[in-house]
């Protein structure tokens, strides 16, 4: 069984108030100029936190969003932000570096009560006035969200213009004829790739509460644990130290028992007991302040690795500090996977081409990445660029005492990768 966890929460990773701005605006407003765009209109959760810092707390990815950034590529100091009107308030918590935000009535006043200006004052603090912005957004209060919207497009001289919108079919909903809708997903993945100074902090704070989240959980075996009882304690802990994780769970990699070496996902559903010699894969994933941490280690469970899985781990630690030095800007994807597996053979593995290395962004998502970029080619051999944040996967697969993993989250610099977990490259040896 695992062993007791203490009841009281150690946050270890707390909250506070994000920058008022984090987004890289000057490589977003190059991707509209490189795709003709005017203008761009996000409404998804994850853009809208992105270009705003605006984090809400009570929709889900397929609800209809009450919210919306807009902005002109020509006015870029004048964004515009539409959003319901029991939101507004979240801005007295967390700022924004948008000024001019205009709230709407939404789905809180009843439809048996005539709209009237006064009913954005049940969702403002009494008495004082407040901040310039909050005055001005009392003022610009409307009955509801696509007359706003409209009325912002229009004010920015963007309804006869090419706006890109990240949900295009919320475009084509706003029935003006004069627009342009086009796809914003890559223009906002691009700007999304390349990481701020802010960003590369969230995200550095975010790998270490994962990394303390993993050795609590080795820790805190014992004979007998159960594969759900090493998942819950690594839940417990990801959580106890302030971060979060999601349904249905962090840990992503299956574990097929014995000499099958089957490359899987594990489902949620699987149990077994956990015995000395299992080689678990830690591959984690989960949030705080909605950016991800991912990857992990091999854990030698209460044993030392036999003869063949101590080559194999000596193997992926030579390939991962090689490709470490090689993730400089303009390098592509494939060439790291051939330099990784020539390192492989030299290393004398038995079936280097069996060996997984692979590659994605990492951010607000776990891509982060552009799908086709400005000159409409497909960007799936993409290349490194500085301040992309890109772990590194090496897996050599193997049964249940062989195969070892090792995910690095590396922060790409022109002097090549800096690993963002302390940690080194080595399995977790606990005997």
């Amino acid at each position: 069984m695992m062993s007791g966890q203490s009841a009281k929460r150690d946050v270890a990773f707390p909250r506070a108030p994000l920058p008022p701005r984090f987004c890289n605006m000057e490589r977003l407003l190059a991707a509209m100029e490189a795709r003709g765009l005017d203008g761009i209109v996000a409404t998804m959760p994850l853009n809208v936190f992105y270009l705003s810092g605006f984090n809400g707390i009570g929709h889900k990815s397929d609800e209809p969003r009450p919210y919306a950034v807009i902005l002109s590529r020509h006015a870029p100091d004048h964004p515009i932000f539409v959003i319901a009107d029991y939101y507004v308030s979240t801005f007295l918590a967390q700022p924004t570096w948008i000024e001019d935000i205009r709230p709407f009535r939404a789905v809180m006043m009843g439809l048996d009560i005539p709209p009237k200006p006064e009913d954005i004052d049940r969702f403002l603090p009494a008495g004082a006035a407040g901040p310039d912005w909050l005055v001005q957004a009392r003022d610009r209060y409307s009955f509801d969200m696509i007359s706003n919207v409209q009325a912002a497009l229009k004010e920015l001289q963007l309804t006869k213009g090419k706006v890109a919108f990240d949900d295009m079919a919320y475009g084509f909903r706003l029935g003006l004829d004069g627009l342009e809708v086009l796809d914003g997903y890559d223009t906002l993945m691009s700007a999304r790739a390349v990481k701020t100074e802010g960003e590369l902090a969230l995200i550095e704070r975010a790998t270490a509460l994962n990394e303390q989240a993993i050795k609590r959980t080795v820790s805190s075996w014992s004979k007998g644990a159960s594969w759900r009882d090493i998942n819950q304690a690594y839940h417990q802990a990801a959580c106890d130290l302030g971060g979060f994780v999601h349904d249905p769970g962090a840990m992503v990699w299956g574990h097929p028992r014995g000499a099958d070496p089957m490359v899987t996902l594990q489902t949620g559903l699987e149990d077994f007991e956990v015995e000395a010699g299992t080689h678990v894969l830690f591959d984690c994933h989960g949030t705080i302040d909605l950016y991800c941490w991912d990857g992990g280690k091999t854990w030698v469970v209460d044993d030392e690795p036999d003869r063949r899985s101590k080559t194999n781990a000596v193997a992926v630690g030579e390939v991962a500090q090689t490709l470490i030095g090689a993730m400089r800007p303009g390098v592509r994807v494939s060439e790291l996977q051939a330099l990784g597996r020539e390192v492989y053979r030299k290393c004398g593995v038995s079936d280097p081409d069996g060996a997984l290395i692979f590659f994605h962004g990492l951010g607000l998502s776990h891509m982060d990445l552009e799908m086709i970029t400005a000159d409409g080619k497909p960007n799936g051999d993409w290349a490194l660029e500085e301040n992309m944040v890109v772990p590194l996967h090496l897996l050599y697969p193997g049964g249940e005492t062989e195969r070892i993993w090792l995910e690095d989250v590396i922060a790409v610099t022109a002097s090549g990768g800096r690993p963002l977990f302390s940690w080194g490259l080595d399995p977790f040896i606990t005997v």
